[in-house]
């Protein structure tokens, strides 16, 4: 049996001449154009102390906008709720650039500030950072979390002016109000007259006796409005076809403002919660429009950074350890195949999953979740030992493992996140041989070199702010073996293999997690029979000495990651 051991270690035309060169030549940050941002009243424990440090900021080259006064832009704009359809109506009518809110939770000791940043021109969510606290305001950690996640997507908000078919639609509907509003003018107008009218008609009444309030015996000055209305009415019938014009406008205003009570009505029905179809579509598109900022911060409202959705790329640095036990199946009990059986040796090993476009962080689309998944795990240095006639040989050995392919994550639910992967991998154990004490044939284990593909499937699963469990699993379609199947060792086989594993990410820092992972990956043969070493061990050809193998590698890694 041969085993293993560690043993390492910027005029008028001169005036913009000189501003466009000067935009030109400033450094970007002071060229940009300060951004108006509104920082809505956060809510939680605290909250104060924490919208003041986040205020604080955001001042920083942005103008804040009182938060008061979008509160009442949204109460006159009946938009009270904050969804994607109110955000952008309301910060049209402001020029808002940026909505933030904020949420603070406390959990035994510690403080968790959800943000969301909503871009004021579409509405919708483009940030939402999670900070976790102990103490009641930002620290360093947090400050340097909104610089580095939220503070780039600040600037690079679209200024809410829109485009120029933005601005069209924005004329274009203030004419219609003013057209709307020319008939209430006039409307005014016509009742103050009316007004007039009513008030000269009384005093005739009372100076002259003649009046329908006294002829009735004192009616109130409602009656008086009801006669005086009944005579104008009939006015135009006696004058005949010359008023019938006249009397075609009037009903066309009358119209008009029936149609506007109608609208009024409606409106007052909305406000009132009311079943019109016009409300049941909008309270659809709030809730279409709130599902979507949930699933947009679905898992980061619960484990900030470490959720694993919202990674751009992680990288993992760490050591491994990994053991290796190599068993073969004979029916011999005299020269039996050596086996091999070692114990987890220290590796280094780095990893990184990178999803390019997920750094752009208001791409929605699934191919965020497209990304690169890299493995290189090489052990330190290990020797095998062999054993001969009492005497222990040291072996140079050497042993790593490549892996590179594709992943897609798909979060399903508000913390559960799916992987599908396919790698390409080169898993190499090589022993020297090159020993002047020893024969090849005192070596009876042969050198494998596998180049196998494995799809995989995997879960991650949020278990908290800071914590995230995942596992998985993969088949191994093993293309090649090295030595293992050449016809002087142990010829053709049928191989397949299985890699699992499963472990945990603890966020100790806003971007920095450490992570402990157990694995365990198995190899197996069935040989065919044609190989010097199946079936001549025993003297006899004719007879199968050994019919299979099992190669199986075993251990884990502990790393730390930085996550981007």
């Amino acid at each position: 049996m041969t085993t293993s051991r560690s043993i390492a270690t910027p005029s008028r035309w001169l005036a913009a001449a000189a501003v466009a060169l000067l935009v030109v030549l400033l450094p970007p940050g002071l060229a940009e154009a300060r951004r108006r941002l509104v920082v809505l009243e956060f809510t939680g424990p605290k909250a104060a102390e924490f919208q003041a440090d986040v205020e604080k900021l955001l001042k920083k080259g942005n103008s804040i906008v009182p938060a008061k006064k979008w509160d009442a832009a949204a109460k006159k704009l009946d938009a009270t709720k904050v969804n994607e359809k109110n955000v952008k109506k309301v910060a049209k009518k402001l020029s808002i650039d940026g909505v933030i809110i904020g949420r603070v939770e406390k959990r035994g000791s510690r403080y968790i500030l959800h943000l969301q940043l909503r871009e004021g021109r579409s509405g919708k969510t483009v940030a939402a950072p999670d900070i976790v606290e102990r103490e009641d305001g930002l620290s360093v950690d947090g400050r340097n979390t909104i610089k580095d996640e939220l503070l780039p997507i600040v600037d690079d908000l679209p200024a809410a002016g829109g485009d120029e078919e933005d601005e069209e639609e924005e004329e274009d509907e203030e004419e219609e109000e003013e057209e709307e509003e020319e008939p209430r003018a006039k409307g005014k107008a016509k009742a103050k007259g009316k007004d007039k009218v009513a008030d000269k008609g009384k005093d005739k009444g009372k100076a002259s006796g003649f009046g329908r309030g006294k002829v009735r015996g004192g009616g109130d000055d409602e009656d008086e409005e009801e006669d005086e209305e009944e005579d104008e009415e009939e006015e135009p019938r006696a004058k005949g076809k010359g008023k019938a014009k006249g009397k075609g406008k009037t009903k066309a205003k009358a119209k008009a403002f029936e149609d506007e009570d109608e609208d009024e009505d409606d409106d007052r029905v909305a406000a009132r919660g009311g079943e019109d179809e016009e409300e049941e579509e909008e309270e659809e598109d709030d809730r279409r429009d709130d599902d979507d900022a949930d699933e947009d911060i679905a898992i980061g409202g619960k484990v900030n950074l470490a959720n694993p959705r919202r990674r751009a790329m992680d990288v993992a640095v760490g050591l491994s350890f990994t053991g290796r036990k190599l068993s073969f199946t004979t029916n011999l009990m005299m020269n039996r195949p050596q086996g091999y059986d070692g114990g987890p040796v220290p590796g280094l090993r780095l990893a990184a999953d990178i999803y390019p476009l997920a750094f752009n962080r208001k791409n929605k689309g699934w191919k965020r979740n497209l990304g690169v998944s890299l493995v290189v795990d090489r052990v330190l240095s290990i020797s095998s030992n062999l054993e001969k006639m009492g005497t222990t040989y040291e072996l140079p050995t050497t042993e790593h493992h490549l892996a590179g392919g594709l992943v897609y994550r798909q979060p399903v639910g508000a913390a559960l996140q799916v992987e599908g992967s396919i790698r390409y991998n080169k898993r190499r154990f090589y022993i020297d041989r090159n020993n002047p004490n020893l024969v090849p044939e005192d070596i009876d284990i042969p050198n494998t070199n596998y180049t196998y593909i494995d799809p995989g499937v995997a879960v991650k699963y949020a278990l908290g702010p800071t914590m995230v469990l995942g596992g998985g699993a993969r088949f191994l379609l093993i293309t090649d073996t090295g030595e293992m199947q050449a016809p002087t060792q142990y010829g053709g086989a049928t191989v397949t293999g299985l890699d699992v594993e499963g472990g945990l990410d603890y966020q100790v820092a806003p971007k920095i997690l450490v992570r402990a992972v157990g694995r365990l990956t198995t190899i197996g043969y069935a040989f065919a029979g044609n190989g010097d070493l199946t079936n001549n061990r025993d003297g006899n050809p004719a007879t199968t000495d050994v019919s299979g193998a099992r190669d199986t590698y075993f251990g884990g890694f502990a790393s730390g990651v930085y996550l981007f």
